[in-house]
């Protein structure tokens, strides 16, 4: 009996020992949160493309004249001006050619001469009936004739001039002469033998494709160079992840939109007064919009993705409290927020993974703020 009482005032014991227990939970501790603030500003929308620098003017040299290759005054790669020779290629038949028909030429204004002055002699005569129809009228023929053969031998002198200019290959504009095709000695024919490439360097071409949507955009900032140029709204990345100094503008769009991918193509120019951007590279274009009006802003890591909707937490009177939210365009490190939050309210932007709404917090802002 006695043993029995006292396992019973020990179980009283433990029963009153677990109910001050439940009755003075313990409190939880608050999660230490790192904080931005929503911020009012304009906003410039950011979109990236891949890009290729092209050449605005390439041309590919070929003789179109037959003979030999017999000067190269320029090295492959070689910077060069307008009208620089690049080119010499064997002139003996063409200075031949030429001296043969001024031979021809000066024989017909000879001629010419001649049928000119018997035509007026003849003239003279007809007006006092001195000479016969049929001999006036063989002298006009005569005439005609030798004006006709003028013409030809003025022609054949002028292709002839034509072919021993040919026969010197010029650089048809400022740019950068390639790798040579031909070698001294080589024979070229016209129209086939490809001797080499000269692209233009400054300004510099670049092309990408933007999707058709964005065409009103583009349109308009082709009309409107200047606004494109200050506000700079193409922007180059080199594949060293440099920014590059210069603003770019519209060249020219393309005609049609390719209806498989709803893109067209655009082509930009940008200054290249270093020659840093050559034909052929790979770059990255950044494209800035500016948009109408100012928009609150928020960082990016401030989101939190839950079951399709999106959400930030704000910080309240120590708590965080969830807030669903309706986003817009994305800047480089920020997004626009257009519905769910105003502006200067405090927003987490680390510590959020294992947040709930209504959980105690301890704030810490960023530290460029």
């Amino acid at each position: 009996m006695i043993e029995t009482t006292k396992n019973l005032a020990i179980f009283l014991c433990l029963l009153s020992c677990l109910s001050c227990t439940k009755q003075a939970p313990k409190e939880e501790k608050p999660t230490t949160v790192t904080v931005d603030l929503a911020k009012l500003e304009t906003v410039k929308e950011e979109n990236t493309y891949p890009g290729t620098i092209v050449a605005l003017k390439e041309v590919e040299l070929r003789a179109d004249v037959v003979g030999y290759v017999i000067d190269i005054p320029v090295k492959d790669g070689q910077q060069v001006t307008k009208g620089q020779v690049l080119y010499r290629i064997d002139q003996t038949r063409y200075t031949a050619s030429l001296n043969q028909a001024t031979s021809r030429l000066r024989i017909a204004q000879s001629n010419h001469e001649r049928v000119q002055r018997d035509l007026s002699r003849y003239e003279r005569l007809k007006e006092g009936n001195a000479v016969a129809a049929q001999i006036y009228d063989d002298a006009r023929t005569a005439m005609s004739n030798a004006e006709q053969e003028l013409i030809s031998a003025q022609a054949e002198v002028d292709n002839a001039k034509v072919n021993l200019d040919y026969a010197t290959v010029r650089a048809p504009f400022d740019g950068t002469i390639g790798f040579s095709s031909v070698r001294l000695g080589a024979l070229v024919n016209p129209g086939q033998t490809a001797l080499n490439v000269i692209s233009s360097n400054d300004p510099i071409g670049l092309d990408f494709f933007a999707d058709e949507k964005s065409l009103p955009f583009y349109f308009e900032m082709e009309k409107n160079e200047e606004l494109a140029a200050r506000d700079s709204v193409f922007q180059l990345t080199m594949a060293n992840r440099e920014a590059y100094p210069f603003p770019g503008k519209i060249e020219n769009i393309d005609r049609a939109v390719d209806p498989g991918t709803g893109t067209i193509q655009i082509r930009l120019s940008f200054p290249n007064p270093d020659g840093l951007l050559k034909p052929g590279m790979s770059t990255r274009l950044t494209v800035r919009k500016p948009v109408e009006g100012q928009k609150i802003t928020v960082p990016h890591r401030a989101l939190v993705e839950r079951l399709g909707e999106i959400y930030v937490f704000a910080a309240a009177e120590g708590k965080a409290e969830q807030k669903r939210v309706r986003t817009g365009i994305r800047t480089k490190d920020r997004i626009v927020i257009e519905d769910g939050l105003e502006e200067g309210q405090q927003v987490i932007v680390a510590g959020i993974q294992r947040l709930s709404d209504g959980d105690p917090i301890q704030l810490k802002r960023e530290e460029n703020q």
